[in-house]
């Protein structure tokens, strides 16, 4: 394990288990965010998290807008990992391709992550492949969260993600990889602007930075930011990043969460 993702982890398990000062606490939820290319809606995002103990389940759906004829996105990912220990989670990712509907599987067994391909039709086995290794990973819900809780924390960790794209030279027709992705989680506060408040937000800010591209998610790669509310929920209020048009954003537009509500610029 090289020198990166050894430090990743030291801050890790410092910040996630404590060590440092953390005032985020989970909860039961369900958010919706609109997806905005200029001044034109691109799709949604949905989030539902239930808590269950030490245990979190989460699923997110992402569909492009229907109308939208050269964005065509539609999955589903589900996971369920401990609230402290994030890492190594199964993730389960729904899809429907050629008229079919798949669900791709993600486990980590020992020192291997096993993909398996169902057809949801019958529940037969279409591809499975395996890839070795050693040490732990993130994907992208699990990395979803531990953003949250390193918010506002003054450090830069290189989150190892796991990263799988359609190829269709390959036998099964996809490839799975690690990639070491850059988050900076500055201490920068700031007052943002959303579409669906008639105030600003006050927030926490962190970037980072993707090497890989995917093309499953209209080409998501490179840099991106991310403006988390400055209270104990930590909940993502604006995104952006690139995908093959260009910036993007991300902002919420619904939310059900029980004690709270968005901390709105009072003066």
């Amino acid at each position: 394990m090289n020198q990166i993702i050894l430090t990743t982890l030291f801050l890790l398990s410092c910040f996630l288990n404590g060590s440092a000062t953390n005032d985020f606490k989970f909860s039961s939820e369900y958010l919706e965010y609109d997806v905005y290319w200029k001044f034109l809606n691109l799709g949604k995002i949905k989030v539902w998290t239930k808590v269950e103990g030490d245990s979190i389940y989460s699923k997110i759906h992402v569909q492009s807008n229907p109308y939208i004829f050269f964005v065509n996105v539609n999955y589903t990912f589900e996971s369920k990992f401990h609230k402290e220990n994030p890492y190594d989670g199964y993730l389960n990712v729904y899809e429907i391709k050629n008229e079919v509907p798949l669900k791709t599987s993600f486990v980590k067994e020992k020192s291997e992550i096993i993909i398996k391909q169902f057809d949801l039709r019958n529940g037969d086995i279409i591809a499975q492949k395996s890839i070795t290794y050693l040490d732990v990973y993130y994907h992208g819900i699990t990395a979803f969260y531990t953003a949250r809780k390193l918010g506002g924390a003054g450090v830069i960790v290189y989150l190892p993600l796991l990263f799988a794209t359609e190829e269709k030279l390959e036998k099964p027709p996809f490839v799975v990889k690690i990639e070491k992705v850059r988050f900076d989680f500055t201490e920068e506060r700031e007052y943002i602007k959303n579409q669906t408040f008639n105030s600003e937000i006050r927030t926490i800010k962190f970037g980072g930075y993707a090497p890989f591209v995917s093309k499953e998610l209209a080409g998501i790669t490179g840099e991106f930011n991310g403006w988390l509310s400055d209270d104990w929920a930590r909940v993502p209020i604006k995104a952006t990043f690139n995908i093959f048009l260009g910036v993007v954003r991300l902002e919420l537009s619904k939310w059900e969460k029980d004690g709270w509500e968005p901390p709105l610029k009072t003066n």
